[in-house]
């Protein structure tokens, strides 16, 4: 962690570069991608920030508590409208939000064995198929989901966490950490990557940004000087990390650091 007038530094950086990206906006010069652009980068550092269970899995056990709370909700949201999640263009459905928790552990439960295979064995792993991603929108996504279709959808995500907790929870250190040769992820972030997704997807209609660019720009930039704001206030704290939504764990200045990075570079670029 850097020194508090370094990382005072930073954070008045990232107060100056949102001022900087509102004016640029404002004038024309930035576009609507470029802004979009701004905001995911600002969402993805706030989600990042959200602290998590250096061990995972009490983070997967964590996780899959906090995207209950927001699964067993989906049945307040009309069915047929699609949210625009917080990053980029993805769109949800409550359906669709069932969907792609309980696909994306059954397919990364699948690559545990692959990876365990491929570390004894010497065997390549073949990528599972089957599974719709974000980008695509089912036609029975857009189905109406009553009581008794969740409390099904529910049981079955139970089940697949428990599995793939249970799975991760009966690996040694030197699995979860080994290397695969071709530089993929070892198990230990492929498990904090399924408990940040877990909580994206669950989470994508109640936590979902305003519609108008500025806006969903504007709240990003709030959700992430909160989580900022929370970090400077913990201080140091060896029992949790700050996961990336793809598992790679970052501090609170890499964090930062990313997303000046991002939005000089639009600003260097815009009109």
């Amino acid at each position: 962690m850097g020194t508090v007038n370094e990382t005072t530094g930073r954070w008045v950086a990232l107060d100056l570069s949102r001022e900087h990206v509102l004016a640029a906006a404002h004038a024309g010069r930035l576009d609507a991608a470029a802004l979009t652009r701004a905001t995911v980068a600002r969402m993805m550092a706030a989600l990042t920030l959200n602290p998590a269970p250096r061990d995972p899995v009490q983070h997967l056990q964590a996780a899959h508590a906090e995207a209950r709370d927001h699964l067993v909700r989906l049945t307040d949201h009309d069915p047929t409208i699609e949210v625009r999640a917080a990053l980029g263009s993805w769109t949800y459905t409550p359906r669709k939000a069932l969907r792609r928790v309980l696909d994306h552990v059954l397919d990364h439960l699948n690559q545990i064995d692959q990876w365990l295979a491929w570390r004894r064995d010497g065997v390549t792993p073949r990528p599972t198929d089957g599974w719709a991603p974000s980008q695509m929108t089912l036609a029975e996504d857009r189905l109406p989901l009553a009581a008794n279709d969740l409390d099904a959808w529910l049981w079955r995500i139970d089940q697949a966490t428990r599995l793939f907790t249970q799975r991760i929870e009966s690996l040694s250190n030197d699995q979860l950490d080994w290397q695969p040769p071709d530089g993929g992820w070892p198990l230990r972030r492929v498990a904090h990557h399924v408990a940040r997704d877990e909580v994206f997807y669950a989470a994508s209609l109640d936590d979902a940004l305003p519609e108008h660019a500025m806006s969903r720009y504007t709240e990003a930039s709030r959700r992430l000087d909160e989580r900022l704001r929370a970090g400077q206030m913990r201080g140091e704290d060896t029992s949790i990390v700050y996961a990336h939504l793809y598992g790679a764990p970052r501090t609170l200045e890499e964090v930062v650091r990313e997303v000046l990075m991002v939005e000089s570079g639009l600003l260097e670029n815009a009109a």
